[in-house]
This record gives C-alpha cells, sequence and structure tokens, in this order.
C-alpha cells in the first residue's frame, strides 16, 4: 500500500498521473519519481504552490548517487509534470531540455561472489529492531534475488497467493512489457518463503491472498526507495565495492543470477543455443538479445568456451576427412 501523497502539489499531481493512464500509459517510474517529489516538497517548501527551479535542482540533486540515465528517467518524469502544470500556472518552472543530459549508461554491473551473498544476507539478519520482522524480511528478500534473479519490483510486488511454497512456484504478475510468468524455485528457496510467510503471520500481518508478501513495519508493502536504501547500507557495512569503487545495486543480482547460469550451463557441458532460450523465458525477457546484456563471462570461461569450440572444430574437421572423431 502506497504512502498516500499529502503536499501542496498532491491533487495535481494525482491529477496528471490519471490523465497519463487515461491515454493508455503505464508509469510506475513516474509514480514513484513524483511521490518522491511530493515528500521532498513537503519537508523542504512545505508552502509550495507551484514548481521553481530550486526545487527542481535540489530534488535531482538527491539522485548523485545514480548513474547519469536513472538520473535522467526521473528528469523526465519531473519535466513532464511541471509542463502539465504549467498549463495551469504559467509561473510554473520547466526544465529546460538541456538541465540533466542523458549521458551514457557506463556503470559496470557487480557480479556478486557467493561470499559476499552470503554476508550480505548475515548482516540482513542482524538488523533491528530485535525481534521484528525486519531482519527477516531484508535476509529472505536479498536470499529470494540471489536464488531466483527476479527483477527487485517483482519480488516487492508479490502478494501472499503469488508463492506457491507447496509447488515451489512463483507467478509474476504483468511485469516489464506486461508481461506475466511463472518462475520455479528451488525446494530449499521455497522452504525459506514458507518461514518467512509463518513468522509474518506471527506479527500479526494480514494474511488475504491480495496482501503484499514483503512487509515493512507498518504491516504495508515494502517501498523500493527504503529497500535501496537498507541494501546500500548493508552493502557498505560489507564492505562491497564496484570495480569502479562504487556501492553495488540490487540489480546486480540480476546479473549475477544470469551470468551464474552461463557458468552452469558450460560446465556441465549443454548446448548453449539451446538453454539460453530458456534462460530467457525464466527472467522474463522477450529476446535472447535481452539476455546476452546480463551475461558476464569470466576469464576461466571463456578459456572454456574456447576449448569446446576448438574441440567441435576438431571434431568436424575430422569428419569431414573420414577420420574418427
Amino acid at each position: 500500500m502506497k504512502k498516500p501523497l499529502n503536499g501542496q502539489l498532491s491533487v495535481l499531481i494525482n491529477r496528471h498521473l490519471q490523465l497519463r493512464r487515461s491515454l493508455g500509459y503505464i508509469h510506475r517510474n513516474a509514480e514513484y519519481t513524483l511521490n518522491e517529489f511530493d515528500r521532498y516538497l513537503s519537508r523542504h517548501f512545505p508552502n509550495a504552490k507551484t514548481v521553481t527551479r530550486p526545487m527542481v535542482i535540489g530534488f535531482l540533486s538527491n539522485y548523485d548517487h545514480l548513474q547519469a540515465s536513472s538520473v535522467y528517467i526521473r528528469f523526465i518524469s519531473l519535466r513532464q509534470f511541471c509542463r502539465f502544470l504549467f498549463q495551469l500556472n504559467p509561473d510554473t518552472y520547466v526544465p529546460e531540455t538541456r538541465l540533466i543530459p542523458p549521458g551514457p549508461t557506463v556503470r559496470r554491473p557487480h557480479i556478486y561472489m557467493t561470499a559476499e551473498a552470503m554476508k550480505l544476507i548475515k548482516l540482513a539478519s542482524m538488523l533491528t529492531p530485535e525481534g521484528s520482522l525486519r531482519p527477516y524480511t531484508y535476509s529472505t528478500l536479498i536470499s529470494l534475488l540471489w536464488v531466483s534473479g527476479l527483477r527487485i519490483g517483482e519480488a516487492l510486488r508479490l502478494n501472499l497467493e503469488d508463492v506457491d511454497t507447496d509447488n515451489a512456484v512463483l507467478y509474476i504478475r504483468q511485469s516489464k512489457f506486461l508481461k506475466s510468468r511463472l518462475v520455479p524455485l528451488t525446494l530449499s528457496a521455497a522452504s525459506a518463503l514458507e518461514t518467512y510467510r509463518r513468522r509474518r503471520a506471527e506479527h500479526g500481518h494480514d494474511q488475504r491472498p491480495s496482501a503484499p508478501f514483503f512487509t515493512n513495519e507498518c504491516a504495508r508493502r515494502c517501498s523500493y526507495s527504503m529497500v535501496s536504501i537498507t541494501f546500500r547500507f548493508l552493502a557498505r557495512q560489507a564492505g562491497i565495492r564496484t570495480v569502479q569503487g562504487r556501492t553495488p545495486r540490487l540489480h546486480d543480482f540480476r546479473h549475477t543470477f544470469a551470468t551464474r547460469c552461463l557458468n552452469d550451463i558450460y560446465q556441465t557441458g549443454k548446448d548453449p543455443s539451446a538453454s539460453l532460450p530458456l534462460l530467457a523465458t525464466y527472467l522474463g525477457h522477450v529476446s535472447i538479445a535481452c539476455t546476452q546484456v546480463y551475461l558476464h563471462p569470466s576469464s576461466g570461461l571463456l578459456a572454456t568456451a574456447g576449448q569446446r569450440f576448438f574441440e567441435h572444430v576438431h571434431k568436424s574437421d575430422s569428419l569431414r576427412k573420414g577420420g574418427l572423431p
């Protein structure tokens, strides 16, 4: 359940989002950005009647830790709202298009080592307040991302009815590109989710099928912003940094999962051309090209792939010459 907007511009923000939805747009990113903007205005400009340049600059400065392309997405959502507001109040500042350049995406994903993932899960299980559901929520959530490769948004949008621990299956509803899919789990993962479900019930949280699976201390659905803040805290506490010296992201678990699957394909001698389409379907991608973005082979894996290719060429050459393979 989302925290209701309560700032001076909240009514206009809702009108803007309703208009966009009526035109057929689904704006999860815009909703998140404008919700955050409303909270920012409530804290720093509680009497604001319209949007000014200092408001926009101050708000966007909160995202300095993100890559340029991510900041640009938030900027575009904010600029669309300002253009809508300008029609009602000409005093509204509409950010110039060059205020935030798109910028290239240069951030390299962090491929978590098993020891790093286990350390993050252990630190999450020690979160305060002691005796609360919070440490179980974060340790279970991080574990799920590690073993499933789900998008963080997909995990947070899970409802109780979407988690079938009896059959070890998750039902992902209308995720990216409005695609729904079933995600099979290992028996150990299903058992861990069932344990969390029981702990969640012991804390008196909503047990209706449509209730959120991962809940915060207010018994509401965990928000992406708070989960990201908490995860960055855990990553810094664990001393985990990317090769570029940055704090790794939750989304890097998805890159890690895909890369682990690629390693397993080669280590077990499976045919990559047959296995990669299955991996793409599992991850919810529309094509293998989308999955390739998530594959980051190590030097050892490249050597293995090269050796297999050499053996394949040698075998084909022997057969062509009438020799033994």
